[in-house]
């Protein structure tokens, strides 16, 4: 195998992921047009579309499933990579074409075919139960969390038929086993993008859970969905990027199954820890003759969120990634 070639190899899984970004968004857009110009109903649609409450949330959640979907593709493919080396993977060309087209397919499916039918579950679930904010509230959660299932099944079931008939072998004296020289500028920052921007993603279906439970009672203004829906998420990205770049130190090597993993615990970990202060809480405020206000509690949550956020991430990826280092 000739050095260009390893190179090019080398580069799938950045390629992959910005081919895996680039359909998701042009689908999406695609999509949208579709609705706003050529529906029967576009009049309809474009003052739907023209609410904050429609398309801040719209455009946040459309963001992170693109943004889901580019970083499992990378982390998928990094990975056979890491597992096979780089001949295992370079002996056919076209990968990059082979994934581009059954990344399209899928995703067409998925909005053409399985969407739909989760609209119509969901329209009837909400008819059966007398049509409540909650149970509103509760099917738009669930199908956030179907949603992002399906685009991480996409995205594997992409990458596998890809790479598949790649693996099976080393080419010209090269060793598939050797170590692979990462692609990116710096394992350290792979791993922060990845522990971030699945830790986002992680914290959306929660908040997508929560108000599902809870329900929307009341259509909130601009600011406040500009907050919750943009500016959070993208302040849990800078924490958990900093925690986990904290955490990397020097690795060697990505491992982006392991930073995922990282992720995983530190999200659920600091979900058990703020369940519990806030049990503790509840319990202190419940007690006989305890008068107080909630704000300043509230607040101290909220301190100590940002805080556990970073302290766990650096904790979980420094603990998983030791043997790297």
């Amino acid at each position: 195998m000739t050095t260009s070639s390893i190179e090019r190899v080398q580069r799938l899984p950045k390629d992959l992921a910005l081919i895996a970004l680039a359909i998701q968004a042009g689908v999406a857009v695609a999509g949208i047009g579709a609705q706003l110009i050529w529906s029967p109903y576009a009049e309809d649609m474009r003052r739907v579309y023209a609410t904050a409450q429609t398309l801040v949330p719209m455009l946040s959640s459309a963001f992170v499933n693109w943004a889901f979907a580019a970083l499992l593709t990378w982390c998928f493919v990094r990975h056979a990579l890491d597992r096979h080396g780089p001949a295992g993977l370079a002996r056919p060309a076209g990968a990059r074409g082979i994934f581009g087209v059954v990344f399209l397919l899928l995703v067409l499916a998925q909005g053409y075919v399985l969407a739909p039918l989760v609209h119509q579950a969901a329209l009837s679930y909400i008819q059966n139960t007398a049509g409540s904010m909650a149970a509103a509230g509760f099917v738009f959660a669930l199908s956030s969390v179907l949603q992002l299932v399906l685009v991480a099944l996409i995205a594997w079931f992409a990458c596998w038929l890809a790479l598949r008939r790649q693996s099976g072998g080393s080419g010209d004296g090269v060793d598939a086993s050797a170590p692979v020289a990462s692609s990116s500028p710096s394992p350290r920052a792979a791993i922060a993008w990845v522990v971030g921007v699945f830790f986002v993603c992680l914290q959306m279906v929660m908040s997508s859970l929560f108000q599902g439970w809870i329900g929307m009672q009341q259509a909130p203004g601009a600011g406040p969905l500009v907050l919750g829906w943009i500016v959070a998420p993208l302040v849990v990205l800078a924490l958990t990027f900093w925690g986990a770049w904290m955490g990397a130190r020097e690795a060697a090597q990505p491992r982006p199954l392991r930073a995922i993993a990282a992720s995983a615990l530190a999200f659920v970990l600091l979900q058990l820890v703020c369940i519990a202060i806030a049990i503790a809480w509840m319990l202190w405020v419940l007690r006989p003759g305890h008068v107080g206000n909630i704000v300043g509690p509230a607040v101290g949550l909220a301190v100590i969120y940002v805080v556990l956020m970073v302290m766990l991430t650096r904790s979980t990826v420094g603990w998983l990634y030791r043997r790297y280092l």
